[in-house]
């Protein structure tokens, strides 16, 4: 399949908005036992508004990848993001990487991450962080695959029900590690 990513602008939040909130439904929506927390969630976090601005912020990028020319799938990187679990003051973090469900293993989740790193060369952070839901295997491997490695755990609140993420980061200076 012919996979390209841009860096995405203003005219992409609807497109981003709706990725957004069908894959966060499609990969999360049976953790949440109140149905409510994840469609206020999904309405607020994903809302056209909220995305725009987080677009217009010269901190963040977003890049958009197409499958044959079919929006897929969307990463949000933060260029200057601290962790406070990572002893290092030059970090970046991934703070979202969605892929529509069909259109996994179509090499676009791969293409959207390959993109962030080069931003991240391009930024020179020692490192790279993210984190992604304890378990959320498929995307635990993936990282792993390209180098993450797990640094912690912390809980994340959506509404009324808890959740526990893994910290994940990838050492991009020498002799840095997680």
């Amino acid at each position: 399949m012919n996979t390209r990513v841009i860096i995405a602008n203003s005219s992409h939040a609807d497109v981003i908005s709706s990725i957004g909130k069908q894959s966060f439904r499609d990969a999360f929506a049976h953790l949440f036992k109140n149905k409510e927390d994840l469609l206020e969630y999904l309405e607020y976090t994903y809302h056209r508004d909220k995305i725009l601005k987080s677009l217009e912020k010269e901190n963040n990028v977003f890049f958009l990848a197409f499958v044959e020319n079919v929006p897929v799938g969307f990463a949000k990187a933060k260029k200057y993001s601290l962790n406070e679990q990572i002893e290092s003051i030059a970090q970046m973090e991934l703070q979202k990487i969605y892929v529509l469900s069909y259109y996994h293993g179509s090499g676009a989740g791969q293409a959207l991450l390959q993109a962030v790193i080069d931003l991240a060369n391009k930024v020179q952070p020692d490192f790279l962080w993210l984190d992604t839901h304890i378990d959320n295997g498929k995307a635990i491997r993936f990282y792993e695959r390209n180098g993450f490695r797990k640094g912690g755990k912390y809980l994340f609140t959506i509404g009324t029900q808890t959740f526990a993420y893994h910290l994940m980061c990838l050492p991009l200076a020498v002799m840095e590690t997680c």
